[in-house]
């Protein structure tokens, strides 16, 4: 692989966009949290918008208000 096709990867492919984002270390381990550590496989969109909102205003208590301003859904959607 080249620089440019790194780059190119870096700016489309979704797993390194995650990794780019600001909002990495909330997914991975909200996705670890809820999918992996617990062994599930299915989860409704209610539960997991739940479960999402959960960890926000947990977050939010830890590291201030501004943390993550948007709701658990916004960020589902996103």
């Amino acid at each position: 692989m080249n620089h440019a096709t790194l780059v190119t990867l870096r700016d489309r492919h979704p797993a390194w966009r995650l990794l780019a984002s600001p909002h990495a270390p909330l997914v991975a381990n909200f996705l670890h949290r809820v999918f992996v550590a617990p062994n599930e496989r299915v989860i409704s969109e209610a539960d997991l918008a739940e479960a999402l909102e959960d960890e926000l205003f947990a977050l939010r208590e830890q590291l201030g208000s501004e943390t993550y301003p948007k709701g658990a859904s916004e960020y589902l959607n996103d």
